[in-house]
């Protein structure tokens, strides 16, 4: 048994601590799929979203340290386990120890001399030992006895170093059964005659016990002792080993989980950011509300109904459906790869192109991607033409409405007062509608712009997107919460104001237009 008493590297607090450290927060093992730190994912996932290691320890820390009551959370399932087990075991080791006792306490009120055995009635009895017989059946007692006591020792520790609860009584068991391998060989081994023999010998007399007020000492101390040695045991063993595996668990899921960090290589500055809650049914790597069609698509895809580079399929529910199909997983990476602003670039045959321009497209046979595209927008926001999908051109998260339909959502126009143009095509503004309707724009500033819906677009579709991002404090996003009452005075308050209104950043279109005089259109 003392080759099962070393540590369990398992429970390694110094290896979990730099596990966590190193791996559990690292950027470089974040959970793209759920957008989650790597300790999130262990900590809070199931058995197939962990390795097996991680999922060993930690269902087997949670079912040792489940309370029994919820109200007594010391009194947990493995602690009580462990203490029924090691009772069980210290009663067996007390009745090998009282069997070896009484065996010795008979030998020494034996009369010394020759040893006489009597036969009367085919019952034998021994009336006397000699002292050669004595003594080695003295060293038999002191063996038996010190096996007792070692094996008692050691099994006991080693109950307590149990924490897998489907082990702990098997442990019990299998300790109960090295405790009778002398019974069971001496049953399977011994001659048939010496077997009879010792049946004939009458049970050696070990006198009355005494007792105290009708109740019987001997066993009063048996359970005085029995009580002690588990008490010691739960103290020193039991107890120790719930401290540790709470400790465990602690260093491996305790405190904020939701987090990740990266230093930097070469220059050494650490940076943090928050990240989500593990949670299987989310997939930060998705738009919110592509996942229903993304179960479809990974239950219904069947290459034999693939031509011409694409999967089409009319599913129930859903209708019409399509899939680009890619030759390579590199390939899909490269599509993948391509940000919402470079999409709406790609036109040429043979590239990356979503079949977009300048114009709305339908969803029609006219338009050969509009089952793939239009499905989506579908699933995204209900929408299946371009004017159902007008609520949606100035959400910043769902650029494929702005590039299935530039004309409605106004990406081809400069006085449209869209804010957010991430999924307009760029080379939309050197065709001749966005220029012509620029070139009759006048160099005018009116007093009672914040009138004019176009202004009133701007300021929305700019409060809407750095919403979370930006303070709500700051000047920009106060006088966009109140309704832009102003003009374009208000530009002119800060230096900084004026910078952001009229740069054009990447997904954010200028306001120009409306302030051109400000904005310095003149120079």
């Amino acid at each position: 048994v003392t080759c099962f008493l070393g540590n369990d590297n398992k429970y390694d607090l110094a290896y979990l601590r730099e596990w966590r450290v190193l791996y559990g927060h690292s950027v470089n093992f974040y959970d793209h799929t759920s957008g989650a730190s790597l300790v999130s994912k262990v900590c809070q996932g199931r058995p197939f979203d962990r390795e097996y290691w991680n999922n060993a320890l930690i269902n087997e820390i949670n079912s040792y340290l489940r309370p029994v009551f919820a109200n007594l959370p010391g009194f947990t399932i493995g602690v009580v386990l462990c203490s029924m087990a090691l009772m069980i075991w210290a009663c067996h080791i007390s009745t090998e120890l009282q069997q070896v006792g009484s065996f010795a306490s008979a030998i020494y009120r034996l009369p010394r001399g020759t040893t006489h055995v009597s036969l009367k009635k085919g019952t034998r009895c021994i009336e006397s030992i000699s002292c050669r017989r004595l003594i080695l059946l003295s060293g038999v007692v002191a063996a038996r006895s010190s096996i007792a006591v070692m094996l008692g020792i050691s099994g006991g520790m080693w109950l307590c170093q149990t924490r897998d609860v489907t082990n702990i009584m098997l442990n019990a068991v299998a300790l109960l059964f090295i405790l009778e391998i002398d019974d069971l060989l001496y049953k399977v081994l011994a001659p048939k005659h010496a077997m009879q023999y010792l049946h004939s010998i009458r049970e050696f007399e070990v006198g009355s016990r005494k007792t105290w007020a009708g109740m019987d000492l001997s066993s009063i101390m048996k359970l005085l002792v029995l009580v002690v040695t588990v008490v010691l045991f739960c103290r020193y063993g039991i107890y120790q080993n719930a401290l540790q595996a709470q400790h465990a668990r602690e260093l491996l899921c305790g405190g904020n989980l939701n987090f990740v960090y990266g230093t930097h290589p070469s220059l050494g500055p650490i940076f943090i950011t928050e990240t989500e809650d593990y949670n299987l049914t989310r997939a930060a790597s998705m738009l919110p509300g592509i996942r229903p069609l993304v179960t479809d698509v990974v239950f219904q895809f069947s290459p034999e109904q693939v031509k011409k580079w694409m999967w089409r399929v009319n599913l129930p529910g859903r209708g019409d459906l399509a899939v680009k199909h890619l030759p390579s997983v590199g390939d899909l990476q490269k599509w993948l790869a391509m940000s919402d602003q470079q999409a709406p670039e790609e036109t040429g045959y043979g590239s990356k192109s979503y079949g977009t321009f300048c114009k709305d497209m339908p969803w029609d046979e006219s338009y050969w991607e509009a089952d793939w595209v239009w499905s989506t927008v579908k699933v995204l926001t209900g929408a299946t033409s371009c004017q159902e999908a007008r609520p949606f051109c100035d959400k910043k998260d769902v650029p494929l409405v702005r590039m299935l339909c530039p004309q409605t959502c106004g990406c081809t126009q400069p006085d449209s007062g869209l804010f957010v143009d991430n999924g307009c095509r760029q080379l939309c503004q050197k065709e001749e509608e966005f220029e012509g309707s620029l070139n009759t724009t006048k160099c005018v500033e009116s007093p009672d712009i914040h009138k004019s819906k176009v202004w009133q677009r701007w300021w929305k579709g700019f409060y809407d997107k750095n919403t979370g991002t930006w303070s709500e404090d700051n000047a920009m996003m106060k006088f966009a919460k109140s309704g832009a009452p102003g003009n374009c005075s208000f530009l002119s308050s800060k230096d900084w104001i004026a910078g952001s209104f009229c740069s054009h950043k990447d997904g954010q279109r200028p306001g120009t237009v409306m302030c051109p005089i400000t904005c310095a259109c003149r120079d």
